[in-house]
């Protein structure tokens, strides 16, 4: 279902806008991803199921469960550094590179989630058995609240709402379905996807807060 929630995120173009003490990692989990990095831990039992900027600092990243609730936070500086040092290095078919999570992740705030996860000794599965027993609303009703919160801040905003066109959903939908196999602007045929915002989150008010 995150998937599915990523591809609504694309699919209305929506613009996502993209924490200290010490942290012990049980003894029986893999070893410690954050080793060396400041994390703290708000919720030792709810699986975190995805990863975003806190809403109104920037300078912090936080972990959150189904429910949207804080269950961890890190610097922004350390997550930055995490994803700079565990980075895979894949060559793009039409030049240059791509910096993508390990172990075959399609995103990085997936893999954060599941380690965070690991660290606190949840299950492997943990994150993606919240997100199934979390998810309540059928495609469609998640796709009109993200619309509904949208128009509302646009029309906080002075701003007129957005209307859906059918057509550019359509080619939304075979945009966004190429993402989770290749997690870029550049499509899987090489070609430049242009102008395109990318983002997703657990919920529609994650979207509209923070992703």
């Amino acid at each position: 279902m995150k998937k599915i929630k990523r591809i609504l995120a694309i699919q209305l173009a929506a613009v996502v806008f993209i924490c200290t003490t010490g942290f012990t990692a049980n003894a029986a989990t893999t070893a410690n991803v954050f080793k060396g990095y400041n994390v703290t831990v708000f919720d030792k039992i709810a699986p975190a199921v995805d990863m975003r900027g806190r809403v109104n600092d920037r300078s912090v990243m936080v972990f959150v469960s189904a429910d949207d609730k804080e269950v961890g936070v890190m610097s922004r500086g350390d997550y930055l550094a995490v994803m700079d040092k565990r980075k895979i290095v894949i060559q793009v078919p039409a030049g240059g590179t791509l910096h993508a999570p390990p172990n075959g992740y399609s995103n990085w705030h997936n893999w954060f989630a599941d380690e965070f996860n690991k660290q606190r000794g949840l299950t492997a599965g943990s994150r993606a058995e919240a997100v199934a027993s979390s998810n309540t609303d059928t495609i469609e009703e998640y796709r009109q609240e993200l619309i509904r919160l949208v128009n509302l801040e646009r029309e906080k905003a002075g701003l007129p709402a957005y209307i859906v066109n059918n057509m550019c959903m359509e080619y939304s939908q075979i945009r966004a379905q190429e993402l989770p196999t290749y997690f870029s602007h550049t499509r899987p045929d090489g070609t430049n996807a242009g102008y395109e915002i990318i983002a997703g989150s657990s919920s529609p008010a994650g979207l509209c807060i923070g992703g």
